[in-house]
């Protein structure tokens, strides 16, 4: 994936089910989207939630349920789209 900034909905909804099923494909894949600013109005809501989230879940430890659940229903919410 390229980070330029033109992720669609659906990118976004693979890469954060990636993110809590998988892992990314690569390390830094994660920190990649939550830095990256999206063209899309939809997108760059959903990545600056994520980015508000990443204090949650990337610690050490395990991550915060309620932040997991929250981008579950990220997921869950834009999918189908």
């Amino acid at each position: 994936m390229t980070w330029n900034g033109n992720m669609t909905l659906r990118d976004t909804a693979l890469l954060i089910e990636r993110f809590l099923e998988d892992g990314p494909q690569y390390p830094q894949e994660w920190n990649d989207f939550i830095d990256t600013p999206q063209r899309d109005e939809k997108v760059e809501a959903y990545r600056r939630r994520c980015y508000e989230l990443d204090p949650l879940i990337s610690h050490p430890g395990e991550p915060n349920p309620e932040a997991t659940a929250e981008l579950r229903s990220i997921v869950e919410a834009i999918k189908p789209q």
